[in-house]
């Protein structure tokens, strides 16, 4: 079956349902192994547990290139990949939060009533991928942080995700024969380039967006900001990981403040539901396939097309008959909500 990232709940009840309250989240390969231990608790008030830190990760990620080669580690997220798919589930804040905090409360939330203009966020193309606008508690309204977004398409042709594997044989021997299911998919970190300009698109039709035509290029893009607070009467919020963005940006009028992606992973967090089922659906894509309690989850698939994207669907392998019951009793329930 097939799943949508919101509805991934239903996954997450019945775990809890069967009696597999605390389970492992793991990638098949010896190498990696275990990622997260989720304890799961009150839907605002759960227990994750990583299995792995930064320095583990990068250990791990050795281990399967020298007994592999680059071709099969090629396949796993880099380790600032890792981490930054934990700030998107919303494991981890951003290194700099608290300057993030202080940005937002300094250029955010105006008074439209007073005749201040309108503020908008808009995004680098090294953050699209995480889900950045969440990450960072965005939600467009007359009241909030941003009345919107501005979003460069230049950002999204910098999103490259066209290349897909056309052989699987040695994913295969080192991970698993569910590792088949990559043929024809994403390749390795394009499947990174897949999730941002999905995003990208989210935005731009299910919130309050503008798109700002402009060229690929930090300069172009810069400048498609800059010209369009001008023409707009907007101001534009600029949000990039890289430090000489945030100077150009800075350079031609843009408020701009860097997002650093978090370097050091705890030894546990607290999490709710929400931020469980979020992490299980970026990190299911980054590595491909994951391992819970009696399900499989792909994040690739061979067929997988557009629209499936469009919803960020998971494929879900039930290997117990009694989980798949419990997750179709669950959708049965909400789908006429649906």
């Amino acid at each position: 079956m097939e799943l949508p990232r919101p509805q991934l709940t239903v996954l997450l009840n019945a775990l809890y349902d069967s009696g597999d309250a605390r389970f492992i989240v793991r990638h098949p390969s010896d190498e990696v192994g275990d990622l997260l231990r989720v304890d799961l608790d009150e839907p605002d008030a759960s227990t994750v547990r990583f299995s792995m830190d930064r320095d583990a990760y990068v250990n791990a990620c050795r281990a399967v290139e020298r007994e592999y080669g680059s071709g099969v580690v090629d396949e796993l997220p880099d380790p600032r990949s890792y981490c930054s798919g934990l700030l998107a589930g919303g494991l981890l804040p951003p290194a700099n939060a608290n300057d993030i905090e202080a940005f937002l409360e300094q250029n955010g939330t105006p008074d439209l009533t007073a005749g201040h203009p309108p503020v908008v966020a808009g995004f680098d193309t090294n953050l699209l991928p995480w889900r950045i606008a969440d990450v960072l508690g965005l939600e467009p309204g007359p009241e909030a942080t941003v009345n919107g977004f501005a979003l460069a398409t230049g950002v999204r042709d910098e999103l490259k995700w066209d290349h897909k594997r056309s052989d699987t044989g040695r994913i295969e021997s080192a991970f698993g024969s569910e590792f088949s299911a990559l043929w024809n998919q994403p390749a390795g970190s394009r499947r990174e380039g897949r999730l941002g300009e999905n995003y990208y698109r989210l935005i731009r039709d299910h919130r309050y967006a503008d798109e700002v035509v402009t060229e690929r290029g930090d300069e172009e893009i810069v400048q498609g900001y800059d010209a369009y607070q001008d023409d707009n009467r907007k101001d534009v919020l600029l949000f990039s990981n890289d430090r000489d963005f945030i100077e150009r940006a800075r350079s031609h009028r843009v408020l701009a403040q860097r997002v650093e992606i978090p370097q050091s992973i705890p030894r546990k967090t607290e999490a709710s539901w929400e931020a469980i089922q979020n992490t299980l659906y970026v990190l299911t894509v980054l590595f491909g396939v994951l391992e819970l309690p009696k399900v499989t989850l792909y994040g690739v698939w061979q067929g997988k097309g557009g629209r499936a994207w469009q919803h960020e669907q998971l494929r879900v392998d039930c290997r117990s008959p009694k989980i798949e019951s419990l997750i179709e009793r669950d959708l049965s329930i909400i789908s006429p909500l649906a």
